[in-house]
């Protein structure tokens, strides 16, 4: 891989329509109808097609249709391809989308997952009008609203449950299965209270068990444990926040700004967890978490400014603007790789390659050592993890181009200082 430093880029846009553009060529099969990796296999495949996991899928259609609003002649044809993509893991049993295509008595939905699936499909209907991706996502909003406990005798009553058939009740399926409530619900105007009751109570059930002091979400709880998960990750806070946001936007209810002031002052905190606290320097804390999971942080700082709007206090907005602009500029030079146009998927760089860590000490320091994640390399093969080649993941690219999408809502243009 090319070790050269990484120009600037000036028009997230476009990167973002760049990265759309190189991850169709690599890992779209017209063949399959569906999206499928070269060998080697890497991180999200199963089975032996080089098929890709539910989630994966639905990140990618994201951010095709994040691109399509903006480029929609270079755009839109892909649309139809990729919802019909994702049509392959619905099952007709239950009207979610299991974790891998469906097949007769597949049961391995997570509601998560499902409603990433909800957003590509709701943003499909938005672009292009056809009410069949509109039928579609009402169908599997309904589902997602059916995943609520309701277990009368388990120790943690109410929220939604992670998987159809797991006690674990996280933070991403109550505040996913929200934002997707709330995004129908302006779609369909004679239901819309349903939708934004649900997503109202979803939260609230979320503020109630999950919300750390800090305003930082942890990450789940099990039906019958006596305490949550403590990690905090960047995306249950990012999309808690998104969810908050469009709260307000509907209600105008005070309470529902405050708590998407908290969480977005928490998020850019660079004193919190969700940044790489291991250095003492502030200049040199970035959020430690891949990609997939800092894109949803990055949407929901976009929707926080442009849905609470100039109710957001402006010390919050600049400290939004500021972290976006020095995270584009960090994966732009950490995680790009020249020789294809795509991105890699951790944001701790020094777990990449050996080259990317050399760039990395210039900046850093060697205070951490070199250490290769598994899930930037092959997923076969012999050999020591670090001997294995590195590879590019269709969730990963997804999530790099929803990375530059999400921030052109708010920063349109980037300025070299």
């Amino acid at each position: 891989m090319s070790t050269e430093p990484n120009t600037f880029v000036s028009n997230p846009a476009l990167e973002g329509y760049n990265v759309i553009r190189e991850t169709w060529k690599r890992f779209y099969n017209p063949e399959k109808g569906t999206f499928t990796t070269p060998r080697p296999k890497v991180s999200g495949v199963y089975g032996d097609e080089g098929k890709f996991n539910v989630w994966s899928v639905a990140v990618v259609a994201q951010s095709i249709m994040d691109g399509a609003k903006i480029y929609p002649q270079e755009l839109g044809p892909l649309i139809d391809p990729t919802v019909k993509a994702l049509y392959k893991y619905r099952s007709p049993q239950y009207y979610g989308y299991c974790a891998v295509e469906n097949f007769q008595g597949n049961e391995d939905i997570y509601y998560d997952d499902d409603a990433q699936v909800a957003f590509a499909l709701i943003g499909a209907f938005e672009i292009t009008g056809n009410k069949e991706y509109l039928d579609r996502a009402r169908e599997l909003v309904r589902y997602l609203m059916g995943g609520w406990n309701k277990d009368s005798k388990a120790k943690n009553q109410g929220g939604v449950l992670w998987h159809r058939d797991k006690p674990y009740i996280s933070a991403i399926s109550n505040s996913e299965c929200a934002l997707a409530a709330l995004r129908i619900a302006r779609l369909i105007p004679n239901e819309s209270k349903i939708y934004i009751d649900f997503g109202a109570k979803a939260i609230e059930w979320l503020i109630k068990y999950l919300l750390d002091d800090d305003y930082l979400v942890l990450d789940g709880i099990d039906k019958n444990s006596d305490g949550a998960n403590g990690m905090k990750w960047t995306y249950n806070t990012g999309v808690a926040l998104s969810a908050a946001s469009h709260l307000y936007e509907y209600t105008k209810d005070d309470k529902w700004k405050h708590h998407a002031n908290e969480l977005a002052a928490a998020a850019t905190n660079k004193n919190k967890s969700l940044f790489d606290r291991d250095y003492g320097e502030m200049d040199r804390r970035y959020y430690r978490d891949p990609s997939y999971f800092v894109q949803l942080l990055f949407e929901g700082f976009a929707d926080y400014l442009l849905l609470v709007g100039d109710k957001v206090p402006e010390s919050t907005g600049n400290a939004i603007r500021t972290q976006l602009k020095r995270h584009l500029i960090y994966f732009r030079k950490y995680l790009y790789d020249s020789n294809d146009g795509l991105y890699f998927q951790m944001f701790q760089a020094f777990q990449i390659s050996e080259d990317i860590y050399k760039l990395y000490t210039k900046q850093f320091g060697s205070s951490k050592k070199f250490s290769p994640n598994s899930e930037e390399r092959a997923q076969e093969g012999n050999g020591s993890l670090e001997s294995k080649p590195l590879v590019k993941t269709l969730i990963g690219s997804g999530s790099a181009a929803r990375i530059w999408f999400q921030a052109a809502r708010v920063l349109p243009e980037l300025q070299d200082d």
